[in-house]
């Protein structure tokens, strides 16, 4: 038997691709399957087209590769085995409707009957049990419960016979082209690794954002605050999870990315860094780094109006041994979390806002490098004001949230 395009396992067709195929089918098999050869046109186009060659493509190889690949890709054993059952309930449908003809409407109830009794299991037996010499309008026979595969989803339809045919060869015939108008099909040599990287393209466009941080306080803040501020996205936004990760900072999130990067995440990664001279330094080399894919980005805290004339604390001096309180613009010098929590929260027991306290000067970015004081202080603070809020939402009007809105929205539009 000659084979026209489709699906075929073990030298049966399984699935004829009426409809076509798409990404995750081919992304199924490596550009090394990619196979052609010389038919006749008589094969290509049915008796009568004449005497000449044509050159016809297809992909081939072992099932247990085929199927391995399909797995990854969503086709995994248990969701076939629900393919099938809900395959076997729709064809109790789709042969509802009686025939005017005794015979076939005899045969259509034979089909029914079955069909109410079969299970995934009882197809898979009687696929593998292989050929039989009954025809594909037998009900209960190979070829009639292979028949059932074809218009549906072909990965599934694919998955399910090398299921029940583990070792057979599996055979993905594309097309036939003129062998004078083709030369090197440079298109095809590429088309599987094409195909995958489709597919991990549309999976992240619909996969959850990744939102990493430098550190587990971070995420203690920005995850409650996005759902209190935006319980709509949620579903959409997650946040790493450094409950056995103790180690922080900017260098340990810098070599996080990198380890995102070389795993092929297929999520958006969004990497957050302070808006700090520190981060300033660890970010140096991963800026000079090219290899980043485009699906993550690498951002810090957003500057803000509060920042750029807030409170520091200077080194003593001889006029001021306790040091000098000055104002000063610490957007990008000391932009932790902790200064984004709101005016309400950075007051402190006397009213004035809890300082900057410069701490060290960094040769590499040239700029010192700041921290907010009384940092517990603030954060049980945020808690209890997030806790009023979470309690009564009305409050969040009265609150100031201006600064943790900023980083939400840079993350909610990170990739516009």
């Amino acid at each position: 038997m000659s084979m026209g395009e489709g699906l075929w396992v073990a030298g049966h067709q399984i699935h004829r691709l009426q409809d076509g195929w798409g990404p995750e089918l081919v992304a199924a098999f490596t550009d090394e399957m990619l196979c052609a050869r010389h038919v006749s046109a008589a094969k290509v186009y049915g008796e009568g087209a004449g005497d000449d060659t044509w050159l016809e493509y297809s992909l081939e190889g072992p099932g247990r590769v085929v199927s391995q690949r399909l797995s990854l890709l969503g086709y995994t054993r248990a969701a076939t085995m629900s393919f099938l059952d809900e395959l076997l309930d729709g064809g109790r449908l789709a042969w509802g409707i009686p025939s005017f003809l005794e015979e076939e409407r005899r045969r259509q109830e034979t089909e029914r009957t079955l069909l109410d009794a079969s299970t995934a299991d009882d197809w898979m037996a009687a696929v593998a049990a292989g050929p039989d010499s009954l025809s594909a309008q037998t009900p209960g026979g190979f070829a009639w419960f292979l028949r059932l595969l074809d218009y549906t989803e072909p990965g599934f339809a694919l998955q399910a016979a090398l299921m029940a045919h583990p070792d057979a060869k599996v055979t993905f015939i594309l097309h036939a082209d003129d062998p004078d108008l083709v030369g090197e099909n440079n298109e095809l040599n590429s088309m599987c690794v094409d195909a995958l990287t489709q597919v991990h393209q549309t999976s992240a466009a619909h996969a959850p954002v990744i939102v990493l941080t430098e550190g587990s306080s971070d995420v203690a803040i920005l995850e409650p605050a996005l759902a209190l501020l935006y319980p709509h996205l949620t579903d959409l936004v997650r946040f790493m999870n450094y409950a056995n990760n103790a180690q922080g900072g900017a260098g340990s999130l810098v070599t996080t990315v990198r380890a995102f990067a070389a795993a092929h995440v297929a999520n958006p990664v969004i990497a957050l860094f302070d808006n700090d001279t520190a981060a300033a330094d660890a970010l140096r080399p991963l800026n000079r780094d090219s290899s980043l894919p485009s699906s993550i980005k690498v951002l810090r805290y957003p500057p803000i109006e509060l920042a750029a004339r807030y409170p520091t604390l200077g080194p003593p001096t001889e006029e001021a041994p306790d040091g000098r309180i000055s104002a000063a613009d610490v957007n990008g010098l000391a932009g932790s979390i902790e200064l984004y929590l709101g005016e309400d929260v950075l007051m402190g027991s006397d009213g004035a806002l809890r300082p900057v306290q410069w701490n060290s000067y960094s040769k590499g970015s040239k700029q010192y490098q700041g921290e907010i004081t009384d940092k517990r202080d603030i954060q049980r603070a945020y808690q209890v004001k997030l806790a009023k809020a979470q309690g009564n939402p009305d409050l969040v009007t009265e609150q100031d949230w201006s600064g943790i809105r900023a980083i939400l929205d840079m993350i909610i539009h990170a990739f516009d």
